[in-house]
């Protein structure tokens, strides 16, 4: 435990170096990253490209502040509304992560339509700030939380899919000040649950027909993490407004992004958007050159190939008594940890045991509740993917 920094839950790992797929701690050992920061680091660590393009703009020695302009800014900008999964958006909010993204979200589509009720997936998380822990899972010991939110259950399967999208219905028939209906595509901190197919296409038909916005959180899945540049093309929808973090950077900046329809740019002017360090010089150089290089390297098709062939290694371990199941899309996989196999009763603490024993054998991986957590560099070969394969294999004996 930290003697000075506010910290809760990190553990006893302290890492000095990394590369590709790779970290070192303080002791020499080194680690294959399943984690990726929980999503970040898709192009992997210590990526010259990126360090070059960081050393240019520190040599420049430039801040640009929000009431002057950047042109690299309008250039990103251009670049990440040019690649969204809807041509109708045009604008991008600058920020300085992906639950700052998420609050411009939410203040872009109250400020758009005049209503207040934003609707999510429960159990699905946002982000820490007020705005984003509350239309997330995050307003814990918080309270009062932020009003205005509405929690939908998270569905498993395609009945649950087409209950949940009947009680959308229900509160939009019923309630006229719907504004948005907010998620992830793919549901990452909820254990990498992959929504059924219907899903989102229905909810996005209800947006349309209501009048209400629909959002889609690619700050995890985003820039190839699922098999697609965003995940939002796996469901065939095209969303009014789009978060953006993580993947993003690569794990070299400190920076997030909203982008939003021209339409929803015009009817938020207004909304408080001055981000002091939002695509600050250096950070914009970072995320820049990680972005260029996933999508040079069309990184998705990586993570969907990839990631096909672990999780086809990992589903034997659905035979073990304690594992629920092992899902996922790309390089987005989830190993369920129960404690009864027929009601599917999370067991936490053994998931907990497992996530230490990997890092003992060398195996960094990740707990999203009582959810094994793997999330790769989108770089993995197949040959890293069998050696992680052989350390969950081996411990997932315990």
């Amino acid at each position: 435990m930290s003697k000075h920094l506010a910290d809760y839950n990190s553990r006893p790992i302290e890492i000095v170096s990394g590369e590709g797929c790779f970290l070192v701690d303080n002791q020499g050992k080194k680690y294959l990253d399943f984690t990726a920061g929980w999503c970040v680091g898709n192009i992997g660590w210590r990526q010259t490209e990126v360090g070059e393009a960081i050393k240019r703009e520190a040599e420049a020695g430039r801040y640009a502040p929000a009431f002057l302009r950047f042109a690299n800014q309008e250039k990103f900008a251009k670049r990440l509304t040019a690649i969204a999964p809807n041509k109708k958006i045009s604008r991008a909010f600058r920020c300085t992560s992906g639950s700052e993204a998420v609050e411009f979200a939410i203040k872009c589509a109250r400020a758009a339509t005049g209503k207040t009720k934003i609707v999510s997936i429960d159990g699905v998380y946002h982000g820490h700030t007020y705005g984003a822990a509350a239309v997330g899972d995050a307003c814990r010991r918080m309270a009062p939380c932020a009003p205005g939110f509405v929690k939908l259950a998270l569905p498993r399967n395609a009945d649950e899919g087409r209950a949940v999208v009947r009680q959308f219905e229900k509160i939009l028939a019923e309630f006229s000040d719907v504004a948005a209906f907010l998620s992830e595509p793919v549901w990452t901190n909820a254990g990498a649950i992959v929504p059924p197919s219907d899903f989102y296409p229905a909810i996005h038909k209800l947006c349309k027909k209501y009048g209400a916005l629909l959002i889609m959180d690619e700050v995890a899945t985003g820039f190839g993490r699922c098999g697609k540049l965003f995940a939002s093309e796996l469901w065939g929808v095209e969303p009014d407004i789009v978060c953006l973090g993580k993947g993003l950077t690569g794990g070299y900046a400190t920076l997030g992004a909203t982008l939003v329809t021209e339409d929803i740019f015009v009817k938020s002017r207004g909304i408080p958007a001055y981000s002091t360090f939002g695509w600050a010089p250096l950070d914009l150089a970072a995320a820049m050159a990680n972005t260029e290089i996933i999508l040079r390297e069309k990184l998705w098709n990586n993570a969907q190939s990839v990631g096909d062939y672990l999780l086809k290694k990992l589903k034997v371990l659905e035979t073990r008594s304690y594992v629920g199941e092992a899902r996922g899309i790309g390089l987005l996989i989830g190993i369920e940890i129960v404690s009864d196999k027929i009601s599917r009763t999370p067991d936490f603490a053994r998931a907990v045991r497992l996530q230490n024993a990997c890092a003992e054998a060398g195996l960094l991986i990740e707990t999203a509740g009582n959810a094994l957590f793997i999330t790769p560099p989108l770089i993995l070969s197949t040959e890293l993917a069998d050696q992680g394969a052989k350390i969950l294999l081996e411990v997932l004996t315990i």
